[in-house]
């Protein structure tokens, strides 16, 4: 297990606990996958702990790419680290503790409400909450502004469909140049995919988690995959991830594409690029609620910690307006903290945070049943299928669900 240096830290007055509530040199350890610019943010976080608490010191643990072998193996052993950043909460809840009853104690003091409920809902499994947000990213479409004016196609606002978008993006495309109006990924990763079924007015599960058929292959399933198959078919869009390792972002910064679905993570780099570009929610199909995945990581505390009370204090802190204020290449977790910023209502940043105002009642699939991941190898097949047969999406979720069916039982 790798090790980072003992970060000596402090924590605002308002958020310390009385010395009498923990014993002297209490060392809680914090295990992140972050690196480089992310692990100093956290350990500069953990700077701004541990000064106000003399006897807490905070260990910094980065694992790095192999995050979540260390974790198993350290809770295995064990040795479970007291605090950890986690995205997995069925694997991992039977070694988390419950921050229910914390939240009900504190959670007024500490302005709970100021943090979306779709960002604490990611956390939840079984009304259970195992973590507090630490970052998050919704999805958005990036449009290319020259692209767009060049083919006479008007820049898109809140309020658009598919149709909008399809419209736009066979004006746009000119396969002989190599520019697309949008592209598909015909191997995408079926978290963020689901955010399609949803807009659809359907999931790929039951809220019960004990039923695909029906949902994955619904009709509305059906159709999501019809029409990006036919977008393939019809040259509006070109297909990712088909004999070509070209991402779509690279793409869209080669000035390739007029329309590009992205995240937070794609920001940068399309910024250093210098295209003329914007951002607009996702558009909606006919009159149905547009939703969003929501990418988050979050804080949780292991059920093993000797020390859960310190844990707790490190965890409001994490969440507090003065920690999120240092997260800066995060989106900030906290309502208050977006508007103060200027991010709320920013051209390019807003989109992103209007997409989490109507996503908050999402709930991803792999929250539903423990078998998810083997359930949704059948899905990415199904979906492969049909981009490369640019046709028959109904048969290919259909044999998907059958496949399916052992792991629901």
């Amino acid at each position: 297990m790798q090790l980072t240096r003992r970060v000596l830290i402090a924590l605002a007055a308002s958020t310390a606990i009385a010395p009498a509530a923990m014993a002297e040199d209490t060392v809680l350890r914090l295990a992140t996958w972050d690196s480089e610019e992310s692990l100093a943010i956290i350990e500069s976080i953990a700077a701004a702990f541990e000064a106000a608490h003399p006897g807490i010191d905070i260990q910094v643990e980065a694992y790095g790419d192999g995050f979540d072998t260390k974790l198993a193996a350290a809770m295995g052993a064990g040795a479970a680290p007291d605090l950890m950043y986690m995205w997995n909460f069925p694997a991992y809840a039977e070694a988390l503790l419950p921050l229910n009853d914390f939240i009900a104690r504190d959670g007024e003091a500490m302005d709970i409400a100021d943090i979306p409920e779709g960002l604490i809902n990611v956390s939840a499994i079984d009304g259970n909450i195992y973590g507090l947000p630490a970052g998050f990213t919704t999805h958005v479409i990036y449009f290319n502004r020259d692209l767009l004016a060049a083919a006479g196609v008007a820049e898109p606002a809140s309020g658009w469909t598919w149709d909008t978008l399809r419209a736009g993006a066979a004006a746009i495309s000119n396969p002989d140049t190599g520019v697309f109006g949008f592209a598909v990924d015909a191997q995408p990763d079926p978290y963020d995919f689901e955010q399609f079924y949803w807009s659809n007015g359907t999931s790929y599960i039951s809220a019960d988690g004990t039923a695909v058929d029906g949902y994955m292959n619904s009709a509305e399933g059906a159709e999501v995959l019809t029409m990006f198959a036919d977008m393939i078919a019809s040259g509006e869009a070109v297909a990712l991830n088909i004999g070509d390792v070209t991402s779509g972002s690279a793409l869209f910064r080669d000035g390739k594409l007029g329309f590009f679905e992205g995240a937070m993570w794609n920001m940068a780099r399309i910024q250093e690029s210098g295209i003329n570009f914007g951002t607009v929610v996702l558009p909606a199909f006919g009159d149905k609620p547009v939703v969003s995945t929501i990418n988050s990581s979050s804080i949780s505390i292991s059920a093993d910690t000797p020390n859960p009370e310190a844990a707790w204090e490190f965890v409001k802190f994490y969440v507090s307006p003065e920690a999120i204020a240092m997260r800066v290449n995060d989106l900030p977790v906290r309502t208050s903290v977006a508007e103060a910023s200027g991010q709320a209502n920013d051209p390019i940043l807003a989109p992103y945070f209007e997409m989490l105002e109507v996503s908050g009642n999402a709930s991803p699939a792999f929250l539903h049943n423990p078998e998810w991941s083997r359930i949704q190898e059948n899905l990415s097949t199904a979906i492969e299928a049909t981009m490369i047969d640019q046709g028959n999406a109904q048969a290919h979720l259909d044999e998907a669900v059958q496949r399916s069916a052992r792991f629901l039982r």
